[in-house]
């Protein structure tokens, strides 16, 4: 494991790169993060991952997105263009150390991201995604997120009574808000707002892997889950949804993994490499 700084015009992207062990590199794999608090949760679980893809031979990059974690910048500065932008900065990077082969591996609305980097905006440059517990409606994603502050200001006398729409409109119209803690640049949320993971041309992509965590063996994935992946078959690309199960780890109060979906990754990528 190895903490690095990737330069990107003025700033540092922070990641954490884990090499292949005892292999030359190859093929390597970059994890896409989930939104605000989502990724601090979900940190135990991504470096467990990365270590155990590390083992199989994968050359792992662990990227902080402009904005977040260790990387430069606040979170309110940060903007879609901008982190898919980082996404092609840390393929640079892991061509440099000598990858031929890159992957993308992305959690919650990160698949959201990888997706739309990888069908919209460098088509063909990777063949290979991997999604833990995708996102697939950004819209529904980000009303979810904009109800932690109207339930906050029902406790809060002194605050205005808002509701999801609204604070939608506002960032339609170019108005930075404050949830849970993080200022929202709406250059970030507009986009997100709009991404839809059933309306992207997916003919770049060699294979897409979904994979959701249950909380028994006997539960079926979700059925916007099985939506989807009933329209992937439609396309031109060897696609798969599968189940682990386990505790939401990127929502949990307590840090906590999920053993099983590690496992069922590692059996994926290994027949990958």
């Amino acid at each position: 494991m190895q903490p690095v700084f990737i330069a990107e015009n003025t700033s540092q992207l922070f990641a954490v790169y884990y090499p292949p062990k005892a292999s030359a590199i190859s093929r390597a794999i970059i994890h896409i993060p989930a939104f605000a608090e989502e990724m601090n949760k979900s940190r135990r679980m991504v470096a467990l991952q990365a270590q155990a893809l590390a083992e199989q031979g994968y050359a792992v990059l662990v990227l902080d997105l402009y904005g977040t974690g260790d990387s430069s910048g606040d979170f309110s500065q940060a903007t879609w263009q901008g982190w898919l932008e980082n996404i092609q900065t840390a393929i640079a990077w892991l061509k440099q150390q000598g990858a031929v082969y890159i992957d993308l591996w992305a959690l919650r609305t990160g698949a959201l991201l990888a997706v739309d980097f990888a069908c919209n905006h460098s088509p063909n440059s990777i063949s290979k995604l991997l999604c833990w517990q995708p996102v697939l409606n950004g819209d529904t994603f980000v009303s979810q997120f904009l109800r932690l502050r109207v339930a906050a200001a029902l406790f809060n006398s002194n605050a205005p009574q808002e509701k999801t729409a609204d604070l939608k409109q506002q960032l339609m119209t170019g108005q930075a808000l404050e949830v849970a803690g993080y200022l929202l640049n709406p250059e970030l949320l507009k986009p997100l707002m709009v991404a839809r993971a059933d309306t992207i041309d997916y003919a770049g992509l060699e294979e897409l892997c979904l994979i959701e965590l249950v909380a028994s063996a006997d539960q079926e994935a979700s059925f916007a889950s099985q939506q989807f992946f009933n329209k992937l078959q439609q396309q031109p690309i060897q696609a798969s949804l599968q189940k682990a199960v386990g505790d939401s780890f990127w929502a949990s109060q307590e840090i906590t993994t999920a053993p099983e979906l590690i496992q069922l990754t590692t059996t994926i990528t290994q027949q990958w490499l």
